[in-house]
């Protein structure tokens, strides 16, 4: 049985993103489905990387893991399939010319408002709710002047500034695994206002991250790939990532006003990348046979309690042996990718259905043995409370987030 080492009170506030809230370019975008810098530099001195070293985050989400290894000067390879994930990270981890992000910044200054055939956005239902008219012009207006920029890095660079921007003009708010209508005013003029700002804030971040920055010519990238089957021939020293937890959070639904002003064209498209994500929520589809896998004796009985107990969708059974399966090929992957003695990090979180706690660490670091991985230890970093529906109905009993650690 895997060591669990319960509870190092210093992750505990490691595991989130909160504290690089005010760390230039880490704060660029509020991914809240992160951990923190720390974190990556903890385990990058647990594991003895130096510089020159190879990580692999197959689940790069914001980027943290690969922008923090360039700071160490460690060279990093980060995937997605997510769209939006893959271009968050890698706008934030590029280098940048200062003098031509601010000249771009001068004509944004100087441009009129100027009347356009808007056109509308896409199909998406949000997408309705979450703008205003006035604000969706404006969005829009930002976006043309945005798409006159020559210089693709720099154009990528202001439009991350303008999708950083959006939940904060919307009537949303990303709260928990959901998406939320939040009913917000906000004045003509405003967005722009907001964006320069932005902008301007962005720009003092690159100066600020080049005059501290020690390492050259590091090595760093963000690109598609399942991570259930990598589409690569490099060896990593190292894995430090984070999957989604199997606790129903929807990030084609989270992040859908960002991925509707460029990644998809429909709602079909955002449809299609649901489908095709880990299978961590009830909508999620199988995609790939897991052949030799074996199904955890305890997941079965733990499963068998859940649909006993009765839940508020039929699926959840479902979903949870759909999950393990992927994690399973996840695994798999990590373990053919890792040199031999090679590490890896993964931070989870268990969780809790129809009264059932479902130890998700656990039993991921059991099925790690089947690809050849050696657990090393479970660190428990805090605990989460339950919804409160389940603690009307089950009682206070908190659900551990964790870092397993393997070793090739």
């Amino acid at each position: 049985m895997t060591k669990i080492v319960d509870k190092i009170d210093s992750l505990s506030d490691l595991i989130s993103p909160h504290r690089d809230l005010q760390k230039p370019i880490y704060n660029w975008h509020s991914f809240k489905h992160s951990y923190s810098k720390a974190l990556v530099d903890n385990l990058v001195h647990e594991f003895g990387l130096r510089k020159g070293s190879w990580v692999m985050d197959p689940f790069c989400g914001g980027g943290t893991t690969l922008l923090a290894c360039k700071e160490l000067g460690i060279n990093s390879s980060g995937f997605d399939i997510l769209p939006f994930s893959i271009f968050l990270s890698n706008v934030k981890t590029r280098e940048y010319n200062l003098e031509k992000l601010s000249s771009e910044k001068k004509k944004f200054d100087r441009s009129k408002k100027i009347s356009l055939h808007i056109p509308s956005l896409t199909n998406i239902p949000i997408a309705k709710k979450a703008f205003s008219t006035s604000v969706r012009n404006e969005l829009i207006q930002i976006k043309q002047g945005i798409e006159e920029i020559s210089d693709s890095t720099t154009r990528d660079f202001y439009n991350l500034g303008m999708l950083s921007i959006l939940e904060s003009v919307s009537n949303t708010s990303k709260s928990g695994g959901f998406l939320r209508i939040v009913e917000q005013r906000v004045r003509i003029g405003k967005v722009k206002e907001v964006f320069m700002n932005k902008i301007e804030s962005m720009i003092s971040d690159v100066q600020k991250f080049n005059e501290a920055m020690k390492w050259k010519n590091i090595d760093v990238s963000a690109s598609y790939n399942d991570a259930r089957e990598i589409d690569t021939e490099r060896k990593y020293d190292a894995v430090i990532t984070s999957p989604p937890y199997p606790n129903r959070h929807d990030y084609t639904r989270i992040y859908s006003l960002e991925m509707l002003f460029d990644f998809v064209k429909s709602n079909d498209d955002l449809k299609k990348i649901r489908y095709e994500t880990l299978r961590s929520h009830v909508e999620a589809r199988k995609k790939y046979n897991s052949g030799d896998y074996v199904k955890s004796a305890r997941l079965c009985r733990l499963i068998g309690r859940i649909n006993k107990n009765g839940t508020n969708n039929p699926r959840i059974g479902e979903m949870l042996e759909g999950y393990f399966e992927d994690m399973y090929l996840v695994m798999r992957e990590m373990s053919k990718r890792v040199k031999k003695k090679g590490k890896i990090a993964l931070v989870i979180s268990n969780v809790r259905f129809a009264g059932v706690n479902i130890p998700v660490d656990e039993i991921l670091s059991e099925t790690g043995e089947q690809v050849g991985l050696k657990p090393r230890a479970i660190w428990v970093a805090r605990y989460r409370g339950n919804s409160s529906q389940q603690m009307k109905e089950y009682k206070r009993k908190p659900s551990r987030e964790s870092i397993i650690l393997w070793e090739k």
